[in-house]
């Protein structure tokens, strides 16, 4: 049994990476469970899904229960730590979109180094990834969730092989396929060497 939690905010493709995730387990002959939360996502809210893979007939994770928290968002990161444990391993892009609540309310947004601070204090198995820029590089800067999935493949959690994670995102994701590949790629090359 492996349980995801994934969050970011509307408009990243956090439903459309659940969705990979969910298609992946699929052809690795996994059970496969997949939430999704997704009140004011249009406006830049938050957005979040579970996967649970393996034999599970509840969709949510229980507090301090997620194995992986996947997150595209550097906020949101911190938001969903109430899921983490010391044995969570935490997947976190460095993109950063100010919520509306704290920009109208002129709250403080946190440093990264603030965030990257709150994540070891409950695991010391994080992985921090610019997606954006790597996505960019590659020539499809909305596909910096892909990168982010990649980075989850390449630490291995899962138990799913990258190639099943790869026929995923082609089911998916009908354009741009080799740019989104070459995306993919270096995320799990991020995700090898972080956590290997």
């Amino acid at each position: 049994m492996v349980d995801i939690y994934l969050v970011g905010v509307g408009g990243q493709g956090i439903i459309t990476a659940s969705k990979i995730i969910g298609n992946a387990a699929i052809l690795a002959g996994d059970d496969v469970l997949l939430s999704e939360t997704h009140g004011m996502a249009q406006r830049g809210g938050s957005v979040v899904c579970t996967a649970r893979i393996g034999d599970s007939k509840d969709p949510l994770i229980p507090d301090g229960k997620a194995d992986v928290i996947l997150s595209l968002e550097l906020l949101e990161t911190v938001r969903a730590l109430c899921k983490a444990s010391e044995e969570t391993v935490v997947v976190a892009s460095t993109e950063t979109m100010v919520p509306l609540s704290v920009s109208t309310q002129k709250m403080k947004y946190p440093s990264f180094q603030e965030v990257k601070e709150s994540v070891e204090a409950i695991s010391g198995k994080a992985l921090f990834v610019d997606s954006r820029e790597i996505a960019e590089e590659e020539g499809v800067p909305i596909s910096s969730n892909i990168v982010m999935v990649g980075a989850l493949a390449g630490t291995g959690v899962t138990g799913i092989e990258s190639s099943f994670f790869e026929s995923a995102i082609e089911m998916s994701i009908r354009r741009n396929i080799q740019e989104n590949r070459r995306a993919f790629a270096r995320g799990v090359e991020l995700g090898k060497q972080a956590l290997c």
